[in-house]
């Protein structure tokens, strides 16, 4: 079964039309983004983003695979001044450029960068995050709930990335699909957690954490 379009393309073109102009850096990025054919979550989620970080008035945010960096410099424009973005990363060479584009907008006190498997640089970090994005392999969405469990604060917010999979979900059963599933499932089992379901762009589930 081919990929499903989550969102109309005339409503999507509209969506993107309707938007503000994104910062230069952002833009930037987001122009390397889709030359390079890298998933980078988007301008849309990216600005869902920055709106729930500074409706809960977030100052730590934890993310599970950053890339180069684009979905954290939405967390880091919504913390502001002594807030902290704790990025990890599977390659340094995504991180070096990561670092590049934070010096140039001057936000690099805000960000903290790791290279290895988010997981378990993750264990390094105290307690309590107000925000968790999730958006590595897979394969792996199952386990990085026990990581919320123990890093996310009463009232902080699990975000995961692309729950709807490209459509995916609907039909197919390869093991990533599977591990997708199998997530969305125990978040809406979990009564640690209020969660739903956002079809934007490629779909994020939206755990606030209850309990």
């Amino acid at each position: 079964m081919p990929d499903l379009d989550i969102t109309h393309p005339k409503i999507y073109e509209y969506l993107e039309r309707t938007l503000p102009e994104e910062t230069e850096i952002l833009r930037e990025m987001g122009d390397y983004g889709r030359a390079q054919g890298f998933p980078i979550i988007g301008i849309q989620p990216g600005r869902m983003l920055h709106f729930l970080a500074r409706a809960i008035g977030a100052k730590r945010v934890l993310e599970l695979g950053s890339g180069f960096g684009y979905s954290a410099m939405w967390f880091a424009l919504a913390v502001g001044d002594g807030g902290k973005v704790i990025m990890t990363e599977g390659k340094q060479a995504n991180q070096d450029r990561a670092r590049d584009y934070f010096s140039r907008a001057g936000l690099l006190e805000r960000v903290e960068f790791n290279v290895g498997d988010a997981l378990e640089l993750a264990k390094k970090y105290p307690s309590p995050f107000d925000i968790i994005f999730c958006d590595i392999d897979k394969h792996d969405y199952p386990n990085a709930l026990a990581i919320a469990r123990e890093k996310l604060r009463v009232g902080g917010i699990l975000i995961y990335d692309n729950m709807l999979w490209q459509g995916r979900v609907v039909s197919e059963t390869d093991a990533d699909t599977r591990a997708v599933l199998e997530t969305t499932r125990a978040l809406f089992d979990d009564d640690t957690f209020f969660t739903t379901l956002v079809p934007l762009r490629d779909g994020q589930s939206l755990s606030l954490r209850v309990k």
